[in-house]
């Protein structure tokens, strides 16, 4: 097992003695590879989005759940019924 080397920097800042988490990113930055480049363009903001959504609601079958949300969303971007 590597030895660990760095212990994780919390990056939040603490409002009246409490910490707050920074917040979820709406889209992912476009840079990397061209195989990241495209699912940080095609995929990735939409996929947050699901994300959030499971998150927020918490459903007993949040695969299937995700899976018709991204259904939607592609009919929706894609412009197809």
């Amino acid at each position: 097992m590597p030895k660990r080397t760095a212990t994780p920097v919390n990056t939040a800042t603490p409002v009246n003695g409490a910490v707050e988490a920074p917040p979820i990113p709406s889209r992912a930055a476009i840079h990397g590879a061209p195989a990241r480049a495209y699912l940080n363009t095609k995929v990735t903001g939409v996929l947050l989005e699901g994300m959030k959504m499971l998150a927020k609601e918490q459903p007993e079958d949040p695969l299937r759940m995700l899976g018709e949300f991204l259904l939607k969303r592609s009919k929706e971007i894609e412009g197809t019924t």
